[in-house]
Protein backbone atom coordinates (compact mmCIF):
# COMPACT_ATOMS: atom_id res chain seq x y z
CA UNK A 1 0.00 0.00 0.00
CA UNK A 2 1.10 3.54 -0.65
CA UNK A 3 1.88 4.83 2.81
CA UNK A 4 1.33 8.54 3.24
CA UNK A 5 2.99 10.38 6.09
CA UNK A 6 -0.10 12.56 6.46
CA UNK A 7 -3.70 11.85 5.44
CA UNK A 8 -3.83 15.22 3.71
CA UNK A 9 -1.18 14.02 1.23
CA UNK A 10 -3.64 11.53 -0.20
CA UNK A 11 -6.39 14.16 -0.23
CA UNK A 12 -4.15 16.53 -2.19
CA UNK A 13 -3.10 13.75 -4.58
CA UNK A 14 -6.76 12.88 -5.21
CA UNK A 15 -7.61 16.55 -5.71
CA UNK A 16 -4.80 16.92 -8.25
CA UNK A 17 -5.76 13.74 -10.12
CA UNK A 18 -9.30 15.08 -10.43
CA UNK A 19 -8.12 18.58 -11.41
CA UNK A 20 -5.88 17.09 -14.10
CA UNK A 21 -8.68 14.74 -15.27
CA UNK A 22 -6.37 11.78 -14.77
CA UNK A 23 -8.64 8.77 -14.21
CA UNK A 24 -5.72 6.32 -14.15
CA UNK A 25 -3.89 8.23 -11.39
CA UNK A 26 -7.16 8.60 -9.50
CA UNK A 27 -7.69 4.84 -9.66
CA UNK A 28 -4.14 4.07 -8.49
CA UNK A 29 -4.30 6.55 -5.61
CA UNK A 30 -7.69 5.26 -4.48
CA UNK A 31 -6.53 1.63 -4.64
CA UNK A 32 -3.28 2.48 -2.90
CA UNK A 33 -1.28 0.02 -4.99
CA UNK A 34 0.55 -0.13 -8.29
CA UNK A 35 -0.06 -3.43 -10.06
CA UNK A 36 2.46 -3.28 -12.90
CA UNK A 37 5.21 -1.34 -14.63
CA UNK A 38 2.75 0.65 -16.75
CA UNK A 39 0.89 1.88 -13.66
CA UNK A 40 4.18 2.68 -11.93
CA UNK A 41 5.27 4.83 -14.84
CA UNK A 42 1.88 6.50 -14.98
CA UNK A 43 1.94 7.36 -11.28
CA UNK A 44 5.44 8.80 -11.59
CA UNK A 45 4.45 10.85 -14.64
CA UNK A 46 1.32 12.02 -12.82
CA UNK A 47 3.46 13.22 -9.93
CA UNK A 48 5.49 15.50 -12.19
CA UNK A 49 2.34 16.89 -13.84
CA UNK A 50 0.94 17.44 -10.34
CA UNK A 51 4.06 19.40 -9.39
CA UNK A 52 3.47 21.72 -12.35
CA UNK A 53 -0.13 22.18 -11.20
CA UNK A 54 0.97 22.86 -7.62
CA UNK A 55 3.39 25.52 -8.86
CA UNK A 56 0.58 27.24 -10.79
CA UNK A 57 -1.70 27.10 -7.76
CA UNK A 58 1.03 28.43 -5.51
CA UNK A 59 1.76 31.34 -7.84
CA UNK A 60 -1.93 32.26 -7.90
CA UNK A 61 -2.30 31.80 -4.13
CA UNK A 62 -4.86 29.05 -4.68
CA UNK A 63 -5.73 26.98 -1.65
CA UNK A 64 -5.84 23.20 -2.08
CA UNK A 65 -7.53 21.11 0.58
CA UNK A 66 -7.15 24.01 3.00
CA UNK A 67 -3.41 24.36 2.35
CA UNK A 68 -1.42 27.21 0.86
CA UNK A 69 2.14 25.96 1.54
CA UNK A 70 2.03 23.77 -1.55
CA UNK A 71 5.78 23.34 -1.96
CA UNK A 72 5.92 21.42 1.30
CA UNK A 73 3.11 19.13 0.14
CA UNK A 74 4.77 18.50 -3.23
CA UNK A 75 7.94 17.47 -1.38
CA UNK A 76 5.97 15.11 0.85
CA UNK A 77 4.20 13.56 -2.14
CA UNK A 78 7.51 13.15 -3.92
CA UNK A 79 8.98 11.30 -0.95
CA UNK A 80 5.88 9.11 -0.65
CA UNK A 81 5.57 8.13 -4.32
CA UNK A 82 9.33 7.77 -4.90
CA UNK A 83 9.74 5.60 -1.81
CA UNK A 84 6.74 3.44 -2.66
CA UNK A 85 7.81 2.88 -6.26
CA UNK A 86 11.45 2.19 -5.43
CA UNK A 87 10.58 -0.16 -2.57
CA UNK A 88 8.29 -2.14 -4.87
CA UNK A 89 10.76 -2.62 -7.71
CA UNK A 90 9.81 0.31 -9.92
CA UNK A 91 12.99 2.39 -9.68
CA UNK A 92 13.41 2.47 -13.47
CA UNK A 93 9.90 3.83 -13.96
CA UNK A 94 10.44 6.57 -11.37
CA UNK A 95 13.80 7.51 -12.87
CA UNK A 96 12.43 7.59 -16.44
CA UNK A 97 9.54 9.87 -15.48
CA UNK A 98 11.90 12.10 -13.49
CA UNK A 99 14.36 12.36 -16.37
CA UNK A 100 11.55 13.22 -18.78
CA UNK A 101 9.96 15.82 -16.47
Amino acid sequence: MISYRYEKEQQIALYLAEALCDAEALSIIRAGVVENSQQALHLAQFFWRAVDELVKCSESNTEICGETNLQEWSELLMATFRSYLRNNGYTEEWDKASDDA
